[in-house]
């Protein structure tokens, strides 16, 4: 990497932090930061009880609080891991963070949590101009074009920093294997071991991380056929038995992780509902409503300014009838079908599921890279202003969907006050109850208890009696504050 283009991503980082800054260490409430809260859940648990009483695995609830209103007689094991814990997704996103508390002997903390983010930031994108670099030229700009598209774009200076969870952190593991895909694939050298092997462990670490990397895997086991196919040379399937290993490597210690605390059937049945609820195939799926808010609103709200200057340039590209150099150049292709294919494929399978904005998060190496290579083509003036444009649009449509203190309204500190006045009226030997919506996971963050969500006191003392307990605390906001009833089963 050349030092000049190193020191302007290094100062873009900077302020893209500084732009940032304000929001770090907010109260944690809106636009998916129930997300973090579940993470901070999970490590506070781990924290406070050892990562191996929980076998590692994450949850979203306060364990040892919870547990208590599982009565064994009532909930078998597999029954109560399956309502304690999480095991949607891989652990490696919970893995990383709860290491560096450790490693500081600092207890978890969102902050915390947002910095570690924050710096994932900054790898993705260097990892970015690193994959265009394997192809795009001799003193072409494209990388940096597109380092600093990633870095300014709305999607990535939200989800690289307050909200977090594994599927939003895949996108880091994800871009270290794409770098490495595309230095193994276009050196065109199947037999190169240091390549394939950095291929096969990048790998594993975005399938350990989350399920975009099976479909990374798929993608890059695609490309090896077709590769084999087209140079007749059978030594790119080795590329298909490191996939299989890899893939395997980090679906079978995410399983023997978490049938420590539930059986294997149990699990498998777990996943199953899962898919019906989040696959495209699954029951009662709004296939054209899920696409139209993947396309419509998650992108739009994630990357409309580099998606206005990719689909511009094009258009001006073919009405000047204007000849690309890098249209035809296979490093091109590799590029595409790399960060490309794993999205589509993604989505494909999990459109219901993409109707999460964070999810168009993945399309970012795509869209920045296009856009980085399109504006190489100008001239260098040109250049420079779209950039500049696209990159002041990209923050500004960023405090539009995450406004600055002072200009939201108070929304921010809702969860955050409610919570602590929950914890702080709470009794230790109390079930803490909730007569209205279900309470958000930043409620129970800063409440720091497990709280039941119920609709009448009538409700709140059959729960408690159906499980032989007694004491309860029901709490009820209203226009005058927040009101909480003691209530007791005798």
């Amino acid at each position: 990497m050349h030092r000049r283009a190193l020191f302007v991503l290094l100062a873009a980082f900077g302020l893209s932090v500084l732009l940032r800054a304000p929001l770090l260490n907010r109260p944690l409430s809106a636009h998916h930061e129930f997300c973090t809260a579940i993470t901070l859940i999970t490590l506070h648990n781990w924290w406070t009880d050892g990562v191996a009483a929980h076998a590692g695995a994450p949850t979203g609830v306060f364990v040892n609080e919870a547990k208590h209103l599982l009565p064994p007689a009532q909930y078998d094991a597999n029954a109560q891991a399956l309502a304690l814990y999480y095991f949607s997704h891989p652990p490696l996103a919970f893995d990383l963070p709860y290491a560096l508390f450790v490693l500081t002997g600092t207890p978890p903390n969102a902050l915390g949590l947002e910095l570690f983010n924050v710096f994932f930031h900054l790898v993705t994108a260097l990892c970015l101009y690193g994959a265009l670099h394997q192809f795009a030229g001799k003193g072409s700009l494209a990388p940096l074009f597109a380092g600093l598209l990633y870095l300014f774009m709305p999607a990535p200076l939200w989800f690289h920093s307050n909200a977090y969870m594994g599927d939003i952190f895949v996108q880091n593991t994800w871009a270290l294997h794409v770098l490495a895909a595309m230095v193994y694939f276009h050196r065109r050298d199947p037999a190169d071991r240091q390549r394939l092997a950095l291929f096969g462990l990048t790998l594993f670490l975005a399938v350990y991380t989350s399920w975009l990397g099976v479909f990374a895997g798929a993608a890059s086991g695609a490309l090896a056929l077709w590769l084999a196919k087209r140079d007749r040379d059978p030594r790119w399937l080795r590329t298909l038995a490191v996939v299989a290993l890899a893939t395997a490597a980090a679906l079978g210690l995410t399983l023997w992780r978490y049938t420590r605390l539930v059986d294997l059937d149990a699990l498998l049945g777990y996943f199953v509902s899962r898919f019906e609820v989040r696959g495209t195939t699954g029951t009662d799926v709004d296939l054209v409503g899920s696409l139209r808010d993947l396309v419509l609103l998650n992108y739009r709200i994630g990357y409309l300014p580099v998606i206005l200057l990719v689909l511009g340039l094009v258009v001006w590209y073919k009405l000047k009838r204007r000849d690309t150099t890098w249209r035809a150049d296979q490093g091109l292709l590799l590029f595409v079908v790399l960060t490309g294919l794993p999205v589509l494929l993604d989505h494909a399978v999990l459109l219901p599921y993409a109707e999460h904005d964070f999810a168009a998060l993945k399309g970012g190496l795509l869209l920045c890279g296009l856009g980085g290579l399109l504006l190489d083509q100008l001239p260098a003036r040109s250049a420079y202003a779209l950039l500049v444009a696209t990159c002041v649009a990209g923050v500004l449509y960023f405090y539009r969907t995450n406004p600055l203190p002072g200009y939201d309204g108070g929304r921010y500190a809702k969860e955050r006050d409610l919570g602590e006045a929950i914890g702080r009226e709470a009794r230790v030997n109390e079930v803490l109850f909730f007569e209205g919506p279900a309470p958000e996971p930043q409620v129970l963050w800063y409440a720091k208890r497990h709280i039941i969500q119920v609709n009448s006191s009538e409700e709140a003392l059959r729960f408690l009696r159906q499980r032989g307990l007694h004491k309860g605390v029901i709490f009820r906001p209203t226009p005058e504050g927040l009101l909480h009833e003691h209530v007791e089963d005798l």
